[in-house]
């Protein structure tokens, strides 16, 4: 899979539109999509898509074999659809190691997931919906009373509530266009960009040079197996923490502007864009402060809220010495499912699974949830017998950590140089 060089990542690197860019001179989709090594033209049913034309519009020009997979899940009928927008085979190899065989563990998993979907209520969602709802309220109630009483710690709780509102949504950012989305532009945080770097690049190239969020921090941060500074290996856990995850949303918000000037044709901006401004123009015209001081506090709640997303994102389910990162030694190219190999990425944490608010708001049932990124954390936790049962056929597991060793276990890995030696393995021993 042709990936650029982890040490020549910068600034520009991390942008959308370089993430695209890139994608579309690789993959082969020639100005078409791309699923498998079938070309199809969808351009007629952008604006009929049920997910919304965002999906369609952004990836034309590349393979959405993993988004088309992953993303469909309830029913065949995509499947069906789409041998009427055949145009033709696609010339070069997939630019992608992974694999979806129907007899894989994968798509037997979905088919059996889809089937028993049938059988869960609808209203095991409600709970995400009341859980993200209060909290955004919970956000302007806070922001507008400690402009109002000028309070520094009352801002600081904010920015809190405000990362783990940006932490819930993030359950509606994978799902058809919603309202709920949104939250994130109100919280500071773009919600097409997070759909770019987090979904399709993230969720479906984990802890690879393709996963934009495992280089964000690069060169300060760097997580792949390679030679790094003495600054980095042992003062990063120092560092990160007080400065990088402090101004990670100023930064991103850098990035998010050097790729709309840099790249051309410029992209038009959109309404959503200017959500930001909702939530220090209601502290500002409610409180009676002056713009400046009003301003001031709003950037205490940006820093607080970057820093409570970036310790629980950064640190909380991929990072650590015994998950698989780019670098370290593969699976053989018999045992690329593209499923085993997300199971391979990832660990969850015996505090957070079987809470539901925890599990929303702090990224929970993590191996379940990039299998099946559209499903609502609400009803994850339905799955485990059906995900147990098939993973016990294929001898993989989830991988299982403490909330203390899985954070520690990002800044420990931060410092290793080394590759791991060997292929992943999940096998468990059932019968012991």
């Amino acid at each position: 899979m042709e990936q650029t060089k982890h040490k020549q990542f910068n600034l520009l690197d991390k942008t959308t539109e370089a993430w695209l860019q890139n994608k579309r001179n690789n993959d082969g989709a020639e100005d078409l999509w791309r699923i498998c090594d079938s070309l199809y033209d969808v351009s007629d049913f952008i604006k009929k898509h049920p997910g919304g034309k965002f999906w369609l519009e952004t990836t034309k020009g590349t393979d959405i074999t993993e988004a088309f997979e992953s993303h469909h899940v309830k029913s065949d009928r995509p499947e069906k659809l789409l041998n009427s927008f055949y145009v033709r085979n696609a010339k070069t190899p997939r630019n992608s190691p992974y694999t979806f065989e129907d007899d894989g563990f994968y798509k037997t998993l979905k088919r059996r997931v889809s089937k028993f979907l049938k059988t869960i209520p609808e209203k095991e969602t409600q709970s995400s919906d009341f859980y993200t709802d209060v909290l955004m309220f919970s956000v302007f109630i806070f922001a507008i009373f400690s402009c109002l009483v000028w309070s520094y710690k009352l801002a600081t709780v904010t920015g809190f509530l405000c990362g783990l509102t940006i932490n819930a949504v993030h359950n509606y950012s994978h799902k058809r266009d919603n309202y709920r989305m949104y939250y994130h532009d109100v919280c500071g945080l773009s919600s097409r960009d997070f759909r770019i770097i987090h979904i399709l690049s993230h969720h479906f190239y984990p802890n690879t040079t393709r996963d934009v969020q495992a280089y964000f921090s690069d060169p300060f941060a760097i997580p792949f197996p390679e030679k790094k500074s003495f600054i980095v290996k042992y003062l990063s856990w120092i560092y990160i923490p007080l400065i990088f995850f402090t101004l990670a949303f100023h930064v991103a918000a850098v990035v998010r502007f050097l790729g709309l000037i840099y790249f051309k044709p410029r992209r038009p901006l959109e309404a959503c864009e200017l959500l930001p401004l909702l939530l220090p123009l209601s502290m500002y015209l409610i409180s009676g402060q002056s713009l400046l001081a009003t301003i001031g506090l709003w950037q205490i709640i940006i820093v607080a809220t970057s820093f409570t997303f970036s310790v629980i994102a950064f640190t909380n389910s991929h990072i650590h010495p015994e998950i698989y990162i780019d670098g370290d030694t593969t699976r053989p190219k018999d045992e690329m499912d593209w499923g085993i190999n997300q199971l391979d990425t990832i660990s969850d944490r015996y505090e957070i699974n079987g809470n539901k608010f925890l599990v929303l708001v702090s990224f929970g049932d993590h191996a379940l949830h990039h299998l099946f990124p559209t499903l609502d954390h609400g009803i994850l936790h339905h799955l485990y017998p059906i995900a147990l049962e098939t993973m016990k056929e294929f001898n993989v597991d989830i991988r299982m950590m403490s909330q203390i060793d899985m954070s520690l276990g990002y800044f420990r890995r931060l410092a290793k140089e080394t590759k791991n030696p060997h292929p992943p393995n999940l096998i468990k021993a059932y019968n012991t």
